[in-house]
């Protein structure tokens, strides 16, 4: 717990969720914060529980959908120190086929999931010679165990999360000799408000079997970014799916997604589904 005591940590859709789980093992572990989201009023929230723990919490509303975004956040993160751990958790999805959303939100994923990610990426590592002091300095990027298959109905929301592990992948590998290191993580279902906001939730027996706390998946994931894993997936089932799509075809295993993962559920989606 020592090792993250007085760093300082950015987290992305930090107000719900894995975002918010991980800021309180991070507000845990002594690590002084730097909390971002859309929805301030959920933020601080989060930041007042995390200062419970003792440690210096920075609020910054933003909304990474939105071009240029990631420069104003990141000046105003480092105008308070410089970032020693960065969480990009940020990102949403839709239960939908593709051609039924519009278009102007499937750019906003892109830009939320994949550009936003790759530049706060470059922004970390441009800075991994500053930080608090010696020390490691760690990267998570928070994917999902749809980067492993197609998944219809959220195709694109899977595509997006299949750069990201390949991307961070990659970058942990051009990091093994130096003190920083990234991470990829990979859930699965996760108890949080992302599947009723994405228009799913109609799942079947396997998916529901492996759904899995917002804090379990985080204290887990956390974990594996101190022991500068290259990717983790949280849960067995989980584990176990990901490990056998590479026996199948790949046009069983996405007929298996689609049967795991059931139809959408009716109705129209709100302006945007909650980060993920």
């Amino acid at each position: 717990m020592s090792e993250l005591r007085g760093k300082r940590a950015l987290v992305t859709g930090a107000s719900s969720g894995i975002g918010a789980a991980i800021a309180r093992d991070l507000a845990a572990r002594g690590t002084n914060l730097v909390l971002t989201a859309r929805r301030k009023e959920q933020l601080e929230a989060v930041a007042a529980e995390c200062r419970a723990a003792g440690v210096t919490v920075d609020v910054i509303t933003a909304d990474l959908g939105a071009p240029g975004a990631v420069a104003t956040l990141w000046d105003a993160a480092v105008a308070g120190g410089s970032i020693d751990i960065c969480i990009n958790n940020a990102g949403f999805g839709y239960f939908r086929p593709f051609g039924e959303v519009e278009a102007s939100r499937e750019a906003e994923l892109v830009q939320l999931n994949i550009t936003s990610l790759v530049e706060l990426s470059r922004r970390w590592v441009a800075g991994r010679t500053g930080g608090t002091g010696a020390g490691r300095r760690y990267l998570m990027n928070i994917a999902s165990i749809g980067a492993y298959q197609s998944v219809p109905n959220m195709a694109l929301y899977a595509a997006s999360k299949a750069f990201v592990r390949n991307f961070t992948e990659a970058l942990h590998d051009e990091l093994a000799r130096t003190e920083s290191s990234a991470t990829c993580i990979c859930p699965g279902g996760t108890e949080t408000e992302f599947h009723a906001q994405a228009g799913a939730g109609n799942y079947g027996w396997v998916a529901n079997a492996s759904m899995m706390s917002a804090e379990a998946c985080a204290k887990r994931s956390v974990v594996a970014m101190l022991k500068r894993r290259r990717t983790y997936i949280p849960g067995l089932i989980n584990k176990l799916s990901c490990f056998g799509v590479r026996f199948v075809p790949r046009r069983f295993a996405s007929w298996m997604a689609q049967r795991v993962l059931g139809k959408p559920r009716p109705g129209a989606l709100p302006e945007r589904s909650i980060a993920a």
